[in-house]
């Protein structure tokens, strides 16, 4: 998939994509866009995904996708995950 195939998909689901060098950065609408995802054609049939979080600077994975709707599944759920342990930590030392 071409990185214009790419930006079209990501525009089309509603994500404000921006481009640079290495790929494209998107932020996850979660917590104040405290997650996010920067897709990088890998050069095969394959997507590469990296995910990741603001608070602590951490990725959660970087992987191999075969299409942009389970990079954008394994990226949005792996912040929902982690945005409720967050929560969670908060409520319990509040």
């Amino acid at each position: 998939m071409s990185l214009s195939e790419l930006i079209k998909q990501l525009l089309d689901r509603g994500y404000n994509p921006e481009v640079f060098d290495g790929g494209i950065r998107c932020r996850i609408n979660l917590d104040n866009e405290s997650f996010g995802l920067t897709i990088a054609p890998s050069g095969s049939n394959f997507i590469r995904c990296l995910a990741w979080e603001t608070y602590g600077g951490s990725f959660y994975f970087d992987r191999l996708f075969p299409n942009l709707n389970e990079a954008l599944f394994a990226a949005q759920l792996t912040a929902i995950l982690d945005d409720a342990r967050l929560t969670e930590l908060v409520s319990i030392g509040a």
